[in-house]
């Protein structure tokens, strides 16, 4: 008798989450487990959900390891749910469309947010991995990274662990480590523990976090991922992430609303790279966008070198299509005021404000070398000429 109250308890339980669950599950999901275990599951991925759409993260749904990472993962999801409108926040549209062992007590979970779309077909917004740990009836989740790179090789350069299939290139990550801890000295930081995950595309980090498809990010290949939870993802297979170390530590360092972003750009140029690899895969430096634009302005001799500043034109085509001029110039200029300013002045510009940027770093440089926009061609044409 008291085992068929308790039968029947479980079936009522599992009919009470089906009717109310923020995510369905449609009947050919097949579940590979106990009643209990399901139940376990399945509310507490409910559960997670709901707090997403509230605009919460439950870190006690997480599982430990890389909760920092997951939580910062879940942000996307949590800010798509905030910004739905009336209409579509009232849609049922996330489904869990596959569940399976991947270990005694962890199971791989596939969701899927679609879109109502003007054609028969629904619009995917989101197809999304998690790894849930079920230990003791307690259920939690996890991007499924650890799961992912298990069979992964893993080499320690410096400060820094890499994480890679099959080698890394132990010169550049030797460039990496030295430029890490330069910009955390310069910046008066003690350098961090970092892991590092070596990947060839962006769409290959997005599968490591989670995101087997996000419609907002298809097709996008060209960036890394970080530093976030002291991890980081490769731009493009290449082992130096040096250019966004320079944005985490000054994160750390300055107010949001201090951090001038031109500043922030142009030194992460001079102490890091320009963020991108070029067609050999190898990172592009200062030195050598400096040299381009030599070699451009001698091309076009009546180049107004304010407007290409102040307009962030593109001119790099030839090395890669995504960088602009702005940050170029603006690594020349701080250069010299690292020369004649040192670390104090550098800490000047970091901090000239975030309002009205160019207006606030146009003020800063005529401060301490005297450079503003009436001036600005001959004295940047004059540091060009010191350059490199």
């Amino acid at each position: 008798m008291k085992q068929t109250i308790t039968t029947l308890a479980i079936i009522f339980s599992i009919s009470i989450t089906f009717a109310q669950s923020n995510i369905k599950t449609p009947d050919y999901v097949n579940f590979t487990m106990d009643s209990i275990t399901k139940v376990s599951l399945i509310n507490t991925l409910d559960a997670l959900f709901i707090e997403l759409k509230q605009g919460k993260i439950n870190t006690d749904f997480l599982t430990p390891n890389n909760a920092d990472l997951t939580k910062s993962v879940l942000q996307d999801l949590m800010d798509y749910e905030l910004k739905k409108d009336s209409i579509t926040s009232k849609l049922e549209d996330k489904q869990l469309i596959n569940i399976y062992p991947v270990s005694k007590n962890e199971q791989f979970l596939t969701i899927i947010y679609t879109q109502p779309n003007n054609t028969n077909l629904p619009k995917i917004q989101y197809i999304f991995n998690l790894v849930a740990t079920t230990i003791n009836n307690k259920t939690t989740f996890a991007i499924p990274l650890d799961y992912l790179t298990r069979n992964w090789k893993i080499e320690k350069v410096g400060n820094t662990t890499y994480h890679f299939t099959d080698q890394i290139n132990v010169k550049r990550a030797e460039i990496f480590d030295q430029k890490h801890k330069m910009i955390a000295s310069n910046l008066g930081i003690i350098p961090e523990e970092l892991d590092f995950y070596m990947c060839d595309n962006y769409q290959e980090i997005l599968k490591l976090l989670g995101f087997e498809y996000s419609l907002n990010k298809n097709g996008n290949y060209r960036n890394g991922y970080g530093v976030v939870a002291k991890t980081i993802f490769s731009i493009m297979n290449n082992e130096d992430f040096s250019h966004d170390m320079l944005h985490y530590y000054s994160g750390q360092l300055y107010d949001k609303d201090d951090r001038n972003w031109v500043t922030e750009e142009g030194l992460a140029y001079n102490w890091g790279n320009a963020y991108y690899t070029d067609q050999n895969g190898e990172m592009i430096s200062q030195e050598r966008l400096v040299n381009e634009l030599k070699k451009y302005l001698l091309e076009y001799p009546n180049t107004n070198i304010f407007d290409l500043f102040w307009n962030n034109t593109k001119i790099f085509n030839r090395i890669a299509t995504e960088i602009s001029v702005r940050p170029v110039i603006s690594g020349i200029i701080l250069n010299e005021i690292e020369k004649e300013k040192g670390l104090t002045g550098i800490n000047k510009m970091m901090t000239c404000g975030r309002a009205k940027t160019m207006i606030s770093y146009l003020k800063s440089t005529e401060e301490l070398i005297g450079i503003n926009r009436d001036n600005f061609d001959l004295k940047v044409s004059e540091l060009l000429e010191k350059s490199y």
